[in-house]
């Protein structure tokens, strides 16, 4: 009886053991919620600006994919993109799809905006609703400070023209810092023309040297009024930070250059109800200079998602 008695309970064990085996590897394995959530650059096509050919730089015989592909070891490394002038953009496709929680913030382009020197850029979003893993849906605008303002306008549209680098210079009578104030000739859709100024920190070509003669961007266009120089004397310029809803226009660890993807609107300005979304598209909404310190140009240098889960 006490022989049989142990094997009775060896072989319950046994079948315990076996039991316990195969529950585990019938479980299916969670994965545990991500801690990061990499920009990958889709596309990039600057305006001309002072930092252009250089953030990143373009060297002889590189393409749009040459230049993309630098964007993204930019980003990678914590170095800034630079934008242009109006409307020259960046398209950036995250690695997981970022979700619409509940009207939170849900993540801030970071930029490198300071107190009183703002490059406000315009950011439209998308969803993957084909899931084909391409920014080739619908982009709605992320409806910011400035969305209702009277003095935005829609559908602006400039052209600029590509310049003759040994043409003769026209240095400013008033400032010595430029170099060129008839550089890169532009005109847009509301009459107006002028030139992108040359300075003289940035000696290099100021147009994007891969694209051709000429180059057109479309947007809505935000009001530079209050980028204006203070000292009278070219010394003190400034670009006040928008309330909300930009690109490089709050430093990064401010509130206010937090997004929600609540703010997305459609063309006709209604508010949609996205999900979630994959793409990011981000680009210079003003046309203005500010002496020594250049054109208005955004910069971007990366997307933090602020839904992630900390471990």
């Amino acid at each position: 009886m006490k022989n049989s008695k142990l094997w009775m309970v060896a072989g319950l064990a046994l079948l315990a053991a076996c039991s316990k085996k195969e529950s585990v590897t019938n479980v299916t394995p969670v994965d545990p919620p991500h801690t990061t959530n990499r920009a990958m650059v889709l596309d990039y096509q600057p305006a001309p600006g002072q930092f252009i050919n250089q953030a990143p730089e373009w060297v002889a015989g590189n393409s749009d994919q040459d230049l993309i592909a630098k964007a993204q070891t930019s980003l990678d490394n914590n170095n800034f993109v630079c934008l242009g002038g109006y409307g020259g953009y960046i398209v950036l496709g995250m690695q997981y799809a970022i979700p619409n929680v509940d009207d939170q913030y849900s993540f801030l382009v970071k930029g490198n905006a300071f107190t009183n020197w703002a490059e406000p850029g315009i950011i439209l979003v998308s969803a993957d609703t084909n899931n084909n893993g391409k920014p080739d849906d619908e982009w709605y605008e992320i409806a910011g400070s400035e969305y209702n303002s009277s003095k935005t306008i829609r559908n602006y549209q400039i052209t600029y023209f590509k310049p003759d680098e040994k043409k003769i210079a026209t240095p400013s009578k008033t400032d010595n810092n430029l170099s060129d104030t008839t550089y890169i000739r532009w005109k847009d859709n509301i009459g107006r023309s002028g030139y992108l100024s040359k300075n003289i920190y940035h000696s290099q070509s100021y147009y994007p040297q891969w694209k051709g003669d000429s180059i057109t961007f479309t947007g809505s266009l935000l009001s530079a009024e209050n980028v204006k120089d203070l000292s009278g004397t070219g010394v003190n310029w400034v670009s006040p930070a928008l309330s909300f809803g930009y690109a490089d226009n709050w430093a990064n660890d401010n509130d206010n250059a937090k997004i929600k993807i609540s703010w997305a609107v459609d063309k006709s300005g209604k508010k949609v109800n996205l999900k979630n979304i994959k793409f990011i598209k981000v680009y210079t909404g003003m046309r203005a200079e500010a002496g020594w310190l250049g054109e208005v140009s955004t910069e971007v240098t990366g997307v933090t998602d602020l839904t992630l889960k900390q471990q």
